[in-house]
């Protein structure tokens, strides 16, 4: 009777060892996806912000244009 129970401790101490392990490994992948996000949002911004500067210089230049005298 203490082998048989001894054998499911083992088994559920071997899955439970398992399962620390694959959390630990969704917990890094998790980690991973959300600083590559941070990233690409950040990337992200500064792109609309450059884009932005561009169409606020052309509307500058094209208004300085309009305003010269012929």
């Amino acid at each position: 009777m203490n082998d048989v129970l001894l054998a499911r401790a083992e088994r559920a101490i071997e899955a439970s060892r398992a399962l620390r392990a694959q959390r630990r490994a969704v917990a890094d992948q998790l980690d991973d996806a959300t600083r590559e996000v941070r990233r690409v949002v950040m990337e992200s911004a500064m792109l609309r912000s450059e884009l932005k500067a561009l169409r606020d210089n052309r509307d500058e230049q094209d208004l300085r244009h309009r305003a010269q005298p012929e």
